[in-house]
């Protein structure tokens, strides 16, 4: 269980390193409220911007590729947990409250598992160590054509976590967890939204 225990920490994590550059103060995790409402992919003009001109990122073990905007930040530093992030434009004078999104990728490995019983394991690890509640139980998804399930946990703040998997024989799977704040409208919930939909499984 020591990858479940892993993505509790992953975002809270993410969010320090990525709100403490150019001496901006850790963003506090609680701010993140994700949307967890999803647009098709012909109602969201971001997919067609990414496909015409975004950032491209591929797994270096050929496990899964995604498009990204190009005014987001790519982090690897730890090619275990993949994480593309942006920083938003509200700042108040002696607050911490900032808005954004951040995004991370992380590969699994199934084992004698099916993808069911990663994601229940997963949930219940979290919950039952403290670290978390659920507040959108799973579902099971298609997204891409991929089976999956999505659900949203809430530690300090709260992620949602789309799990997917190439097929049903698939012995690995994808975790895409990610957070959005966005107290002016700017868009970033359909950015996510985008990325996710340009996200391709190779194997």
């Amino acid at each position: 269980m020591k990858k479940t225990l892993l993505i509790a920490g992953i975002c809270v994590v993410a969010i320090a390193i990525l709100y403490s550059a150019k001496g901006k103060e850790p963003m506090p995790p609680e701010t993140f409220v994700a949307n967890s409402s999803k647009p098709s992919p012909t109602t969201n003009p971001f997919v067609d911007t990414l496909k015409a001109g975004g950032s491209s990122y591929s797994d270096p073990d050929n496990r899964y590729s995604f498009l990204y905007p190009n005014d987001y930040i790519l982090d690897t530093k730890d090619p275990k947990y993949i994480r593309i992030y942006k920083r938003g434009e509200t700042e108040r004078p002696q607050s911490e409250m900032t808005d954004g999104a951040l995004m991370v990728f992380e590969s699994v490995e199934l084992n004698s598992q099916t993808l069911e019983q990663w994601v229940d394991a997963h949930i219940k690890q979290m919950i039952s160590d403290g670290t978390s509640e659920s507040v959108q139980p799973k579902k099971a998804v298609t997204v891409n054509n991929y089976p999956g399930f999505t659900y949203e946990l809430r530690g300090l703040g709260t992620t949602t976590y789309v799990v997917l998997q190439k097929s049903p024989q698939s012995f690995t799977a994808v975790v895409i967890a990610y957070s959005v704040s966005d107290p002016k409208g700017k868009g970033y919930q359909d950015e996510v939204d985008a990325v996710i939909d340009t996200f391709q499984l190779l194997k």
